[in-house]
């Protein structure tokens, strides 16, 4: 069975740190695919703060295919073709039925990891899917520690897509953070300026 490790996440902008914890679980040997899942709408997130989704994907796209193992580390785009808001079980549900030969597990970083129980279906997803956690500064995993496997050895970068959007607001420099070519379509598409 194929292992495809899903990466749900907005990407709003996609950085570095994304693409060095795909590559770092390719690496491990945890999966043959990491798929950076870009939600056009996570229901916990203000929609206003959002690129359009079009941009999102496409620089997900862009640092997908500049990473290490670009056969490997793809995006998609189906959560674009389900109801919105992005509700992690329905994705699931649907990638099962028209997937059934691929064993799914699930990225996700410490800050959300605590929560999951707290999603719709939470206990679906834990009970069904493995969830591997990769560590946030400031945030660990507490309550749920037993029910979820820690990427201890992970790469931990200091950015985050919050302080990329203030930086970009501010005109200051954010290339540093990003995978190549993505602070150049952020500055020709005018996103976060």
């Amino acid at each position: 069975m194929d292992r495809t490790m899903l990466y749900f996440g907005s990407f709003n902008p996609v950085h570095r740190g994304h693409i060095a914890v795909a590559e770092h679980v390719v690496e491990q040997g945890l999966a043959e695919q990491v798929v950076l899942v870009v939600s056009p709408q996570n229901p916990m997130k203000a929609v206003s703060e959002l690129a359009p989704e079009h941009h999102r994907f496409a620089m997900a796209e862009m640092a997908c295919a500049a990473s290490r193992y670009p056969q490997r580390i793809v995006p998609s785009g189906v959560e674009f073709l389900l109801p919105k808001p992005s509700y992690t079980i329905q994705t699931l549900h649907w990638l099962k039925e028209h997937f059934p030969e691929r064993q799914f597990s699930i990225l996700m970083g410490s800050d959300l990891a605590d929560q999951l129980d707290r999603w719709r279906n939470g206990e679906e997803i834990l009970d069904n899917y493995p969830i591997w956690v990769y560590p946030r500064p400031g945030a660990s995993v507490v309550r749920l520690a037993d029910r979820v496997h820690l990427l201890e050895k992970a790469p931990l970068l200091p950015y985050s897509s919050t302080e990329i959007r203030q930086r970009l607001a501010a005109n200051e420099e954010v290339e540093s953070m990003l995978p190549p070519g993505v602070g150049e379509y952020i500055r020709k598409n005018r996103l976060w300026q």
